[in-house]
């Protein structure tokens, strides 16, 4: 899984269109709108299949860590494709979005999950700061 963290002043995206791999989603969950969140830009890849929980406990040390020490409570994750070429299957990225979310909410944060499989438009004001900014890499 590769991971892309932004810690942002505020972030945004909405729905547009449906693709053919396309989660369910609730009407409240086709847009967000959030300040002061730690956005975390998501692509599973192929080799999460392995061990895909494995990939998610990794993934929520990582996250948490660097919430941690930002002193943020608001996360985003955002399925991002275009991180690597080595893509997971789509049942698989749903799996793990699906499993981060769940874990981290269970940890006391306050987490949006933007929904697999529909294009979207985003936009996001960054902060300034040295660590607003950093990549992850997580192995099974």
């Amino acid at each position: 899984m590769k991971m892309l963290l932004i810690h942002c002043d505020y972030f945004s995206y909405l729905t547009t269109t449906r693709t053919k791999l396309a989660e369910e989603i609730a009407g409240g969950c086709k847009s967000c709108a959030i300040k002061d969140a730690l956005v975390i830009f998501v692509t599973a890849e192929k080799c999460d299949a392995e061990n895909p929980s494995k990939v998610v406990y990794k993934g929520i040390e990582e996250i948490t860590a660097h919430a941690k020490q930002l002193g943020v409570k608001n996360l985003v994750i955002y399925p991002f494709v275009h991180l690597s070429e080595q893509i997971s299957a789509p049942d698989v990225a749903v799996r793990i979005m699906k499993e981060l979310h769940e874990g981290l909410r269970s940890l006391g944060y306050s987490v949006d999950k933007a929904p697999f499989g529909w294009e979207k438009v985003f936009s996001l004001t960054s902060k300034g700061h040295p660590l607003a900014e950093s990549s992850r890499t997580i192995r099974p």
